[in-house]
């Protein structure tokens, strides 16, 4: 062979190896019927790179007659034994498959799942430590994991089913679900014998308490203390305003009592004079303040309120439904606050220049939030199947939303 038909050859071949590794958006894999290994080389059943579950996603490079050579979802490349391949997914799963690798839950019904064990876990767009982080995962976080590799500081897929939106961590964060007890041993384990762990550990304490408001203002007392001592600031964190949140956070109300609460707030809209309540705006409301009408509400979630007509301004959308009277009516769906939009809940008239200090003394025992994934984001109730949103900045009102859910 020529020295110039080899390079060709090594080309060609360079090119189909890229092609295999960098997995197309959108494409659409097979599924295993049953669970198994993914050997890194033909008929070398001793060699193993993974395991995969039943019903793990597999794109289909090459076939022999006792193999299929197939990248699965982190992009490793490799043969797994022939079995039918199935163009859908049924929820199932087959006989034997091993619980240490695949835990599917009390129920054996969920996904096979970990959880993360570390805070604020980069997420990377692609499976390196050079590439980009997409968002941070928080602790105790759940994945779904349909490929487990065998070898040290393999990748995980834990992004979207057709790789839109690529993400992935490395399988060595992951783990059993923690308990805020087994979190706050491993703290006082450390405490006062190691500064740098005890900071490590005390940031997971924060990050888990406010997953359970019980253990918050314990969990809060503790950071202040260990971060205090050290002599150290976090700029990201305001301990104090934290700590405020907690004992507004302590005490559950019953749901009786909370919808009495919210229904005693007159929670509602003034624009340009009129006043506006959820679940009464009108049609007739609508063009008497001047809105545009719009076909559709863009990023409307999948499972969410999906009313049938909308209008808009720019900084405001209102939604409406048809109810069985056939009384067209509506809702604020999201407003963003500049100038003239004021909500009002009792005594409190809320525009873009009203305090986040002042929404939680007032509100605090009907709100919650998640510090950690969304900081400075109150929600409220409404009702089983919703919630009202609000959003701070720079501790001023910017933004409300309505949310439905299943």
């Amino acid at each position: 062979m020529s020295k110039k038909v080899f390079v060709i050859c090594c080309l060609l071949l360079a090119c189909f190896v890229h092609q295999a590794v960098a997995q197309s958006a959108g494409q659409r894999p097979m599924y295993t019927s049953t669970w198994g290994h993914l050997y890194r080389e033909e008929r070398n059943s001793k060699d193993l790179l993974g395991i995969f579950p039943t019903e793990a996603p597999v794109y289909l490079l090459d076939s022999t007659n006792m193999q299929y050579k197939v990248q699965v979802s982190n992009g490793d490349i490799g043969f797994i034994d022939r079995q039918p391949l199935k163009s859908a997914m049924n929820g199932k799963r087959s006989a034997g498959e091993p619980k240490q690798y695949f835990y599917r839950g009390t129920t054996d019904a969920q996904c096979p799942h970990f959880y993360v064990q570390v805070s604020q876990l980069r997420v990377r767009k692609a499976p390196n430590t050079t590439s980009t982080a997409v968002r941070r995962a928080r602790l105790n976080e759940m994945v779904c994991v349909d490929y487990v590799p065998l070898y040290a500081d393999g990748w995980v897929y834990i992004g979207d089913h057709f790789h839109k939106r690529p993400e992935y961590i490395q399988m060595k964060y992951l783990g059993a679900q923690l308990t805020y007890e087994k979190v706050l041993k491993d703290y006082l384990d450390v405490k006062g014998k190691d500064q740098e762990k005890e900071l490590a550990a005390v940031g997971r304490l924060r990050e888990i308490g406010w997953t359970k408001y019980s253990k918050l203002k314990e969990a809060l007392t503790y950071w202040k203390e260990t971060y205090t001592k050290a002599a150290v600031v976090d700029p990201k964190v305001d301990i104090d305003f934290e700590l405020v949140l907690a004992d507004k956070f302590q005490n559950e109300l019953q749901s009786e009592v909370y919808a009495k609460k919210l229904k005693a707030l007159n929670f509602h809209f003034e624009w340009k004079g009129v006043s506006l309540f959820d679940g009464k705006i009108t049609d007739a409301q609508m063009k008497q303040l001047d809105l545009q009408r719009v076909s559709e509400i863009p990023d409307m979630p999948e499972c969410g309120w999906e009313p049938q007509y909308y209008y808009k301004t720019p900084n405001m959308i209102v939604a409406f439904e048809e109810n069985n009277k056939g009384r067209v009516a509506g809702s604020f769906y999201r407003l963003f606050l500049s100038e003239g939009e004021t909500i009002v809940m009792g005594n409190e008239r809320m525009d873009a220049n009203y305090a986040e200090k002042d929404f939680v003394d007032h509100f605090g025992e009907l709100l919650s939030a998640d510090w950690i994934s969304t900081p400075h984001t109150y929600y409220i109730q409404n009702g089983d199947a919703g919630l009202f949103i609000f959003r701070f900045v720079e501790g001023k009102l910017v933004s409300y939303e309505c949310m439905y859910y299943c």
